[in-house]
């Protein structure tokens, strides 16, 4: 059982419930939509987080039915990856790409809080483009970026070429190279410090 697993089982104990409210709290804490089913399909949990993404994502109906049918194959997926392998959990992913919101990236894998029980589907919901806004607004702080350095910077954490860069930001090939240069100097010399920090304890 893995340390997620675990989590869920003490909170489970402890509420009594799987509606508990600590274990609630727990979920709607996850930065990732958390869905958990059972077997047969039905809903346990949903974290608001995860009803957003899925609002998001589903708004226009071709685009709903594909997520609503990436879930129930990996779903089904989770289910015989359950009976083929008991002891191991698999993780089952998909991604489903949209033009104007991203990627959402689809987990899912069984989850046994309790021998006595029947296991339980987990599905985490994952907004990249979210994941990554989130990711970039630390690392600015932590390194001191600009604004329009951590917009460069969000970007290409996006993977986007210099040069999509550019054209989104109406700005010069060379200045995204000149903030991208400076950007990596900001976090060398961050990393510089930490290595002497731990070399001085």
């Amino acid at each position: 059982m893995d340390t997620f697993a675990k989590a869920l089982k003490i909170l489970k104990n402890q509420g009594g419930q799987l509606d508990g409210v600590l274990l609630q709290g727990v979920l709607e804490g996850f930065m990732d939509g958390v869905l958990i089913l059972t077997l047969q399909g039905e809903l346990v949990h949903a974290s608001s987080y995860a009803y957003q993404i899925l609002e998001e994502f589903t708004q226009e109906e071709p685009q709903a039915q594909l997520v609503s049918q990436e879930i129930e194959r990996i779903c089904q997926a989770a289910i015989d990856s359950c009976e083929l392998y008991p002891e191991s959990p698999v993780i089952i992913e998909a991604e489903i790409s949209n033009k104007k919101l991203g990627v959402l990236r689809i987990r899912a894998r069984w989850l046994q809080l309790d021998e006595n029980e029947q296991p339980l589907i987990l599905i985490t919901l994952e907004d990249q483009h979210r994941t990554i806004q989130s990711l970039v607004i630390t690392e600015a702080k932590k390194y001191g970026l600009t604004p329009r350095e951590a917009e460069i910077w969000l970007l290409r954490r996006a993977n986007r070429t210099y040069k999509e860069i550019a054209t989104e930001l109406f700005i010069s090939l060379n200045t995204v190279k000149k903030h991208l240069k400076n950007i990596r100097t900001k976090l060398k010399f961050h990393q510089f410090r930490q290595e002497l920090l731990v070399a001085n304890q």
